[in-house]
């Protein structure tokens, strides 16, 4: 069904001229759908990564889960550049200039390589000193240190792969990432209990027994086949931007052009992941069972997350092109409804979870205690109302990023950390008795402050100048 475009699109028509002309409700869903169905296995993939981890224990499980933060920080330089990449292409594309557009493939192409394997060399050596900043210590560090080194491994193929998803995205060929990303996640989820159990739990086939240190193997492992067959993937398909690997001259410019439009967008990821980073030190003092909460429940989340992150990454193709065009009303008309698309979804799936809450919390740690359940439920109902704002700040990401104003998406991942998230819980722990309800409470009005923002940058129209 993903495959097949919607009933008013013309099948004969380029996926380029669809974009510029096609009903919009249409357009978004044709793009996004393959993003979203992609962020949904990836969810899946992640929690069945945890369910698998979760076996092992309530501190290995959180373990995994404390690092993710640092994961995501390193792995925001390469989105920044796929942003980047995504942003100038669609918009080459958008004024019919393929020729240069080939030219910032392969510089793109370059630039990953070259940023993946310096933050996979950086990362390793790094790992003991991340840990130990976060204050993860005993059995919990240990195995958070063993989990983080082996991940790092994987890092430069997943940072090169998302230079392929640049090329691909830019072109709204949207379906052959989904399948690529789909493809690997498949043989994480199948290779992860080999790696993890010493007997394959239900199955009782013998496995390596190497527990967190086998699920991160067996994630880096499904990095570097999603590199080869993206790599593969984006030869075969890429149809209004060829991508070519001779013949083209360096050109320090166009680097330069590259690094200015995605250095916002990776400072504003990294920016938050290292909030996250500072939060999770915030969450560990109140122990190990709410790290587990907060973390479990994160996950729960991102299901509701998933569709409008997928809306909003489409919604960057989408603006990318039209601006070249000059197509601003449109671009305009495609932002709200859009947004009218993740109210939908989020409002909806906000209300399943709350409904089904006990059932996912016991599906994902069944080992789970007493004073875990009551922490994560406790968290559940503070965080829940605000989830539909975090589809809206999706939405304005891709907004932002599609024209080429990263410096609004990063001011937007930055703000609603560090200058009211991180100070608020500061200001709760020392003013107040609230414990862990004063971090709660302050992730609530983070969230609202960011779309209040968000919309004020959209009003202000600051976002239409032309960034080439």
């Amino acid at each position: 069904m993903a495959n097949k475009l919607p009933k008013n699109i013309n099948p004969s028509i380029s996926k380029s001229e669809m974009i510029l002309t096609g009903p919009l409700y249409q357009v978004i869903w044709t793009i996004s759908l393959p993003l979203i169905i992609n962020n949904l296995i990836m969810t899946f993939y992640n929690m069945a990564d945890a369910v698998f981890v979760g076996q092992l224990g309530e501190a290995e499980f959180a373990a995994v889960s404390f690092v993710n933060p640092v994961m995501f920080l390193f792995n925001s330089i390469g989105l920044g550049i796929q942003i980047a990449g995504t942003s100038i292409l669609s918009q080459l594309i958008g004024r019919n200039k393929t020729s240069e557009g080939k030219a910032y493939a392969w510089h793109i192409m370059l630039f990953t390589v070259l940023i993946g394997l310096l933050l996979g060399v950086l990362g390793w050596f790094a790992t003991p000193f991340i840990v130990a900043f976060m204050g993860g210590s005993g059995k919990f560090g240990e195995l958070s240190n063993i989990y983080l080194r082996y991940i790092f491994i994987g890092i430069p193929p997943h940072i090169i792969f998302m230079g392929f998803m640049a090329i691909m995205n830019a072109q709204g060929n949207t379906k052959s990432t989904t399948l690529v990303n789909s493809a690997a996640a498949i043989l994480n989820v199948i290779i992860d209990p080999f790696f993890i159990f010493s007997t394959i739990p239900l199955i009782n086939l013998p496995g390596l027994g190497l527990g967190v240190a086998g699920a991160a193997l067996a994630t880096s492992l499904s990095h570097v086949f999603l590199m080869i067959l993206g790599f593969y993937v984006m030869r075969r398909t890429s149809k209004t931007l060829p991508v070519v690997f001779r013949n083209i001259p360096f050109d320090p410019k166009k680097l330069k052009r590259i690094i200015s439009v995605g250095l916002p967008s990776s400072a504003g990821h990294s920016g938050a992941a290292f909030g996250f980073i500072i939060i999770n030190t915030f969450i560990a003092k109140y122990g190990t069972s709410l790290i587990a909460a907060f973390s479990l429940i994160n996950r729960i989340n991102n299901m509701i997350m998933m569709p409008a992150m997928g809306i909003g990454s489409g919604l960057t193709s989408i603006v990318g092109q039209n601006m070249g065009a000059g197509k601003m009303d449109r671009i305009r008309e495609g932002f709200h409804k859009a947004i009218k698309m993740s109210l939908v979804i989020s409002v909806v799936g906000t209300i399943l979870i709350y409904i089904f809450r006990y059932q996912l919390l016991f599906f994902f740690t069944p080992t789970a205690g007493p004073t875990m359940v009551q922490q994560s439920m406790e968290y559940l109902v503070y965080i829940l109302p605000t989830i539909p704002l975090m589809g809206l700040f999706s939405i304005f990401q891709g907004l932002f990023q599609g024209s080429g104003h990263t410096n609004y998406s990063m001011f937007m991942a930055i703000g609603r950390l560090w200058l009211v998230r991180i100070p608020m819980i500061l200001l709760f722990e020392h003013f107040t008795g609230l414990g862990q309800r004063g971090i709660w409470i302050s992730m609530n009005v983070s969230n609202i402050l960011v779309i209040v923002y968000g919309f004020w940058i959209y009003r202000s129209n600051r976002w239409t100048t032309h960034i080439l």
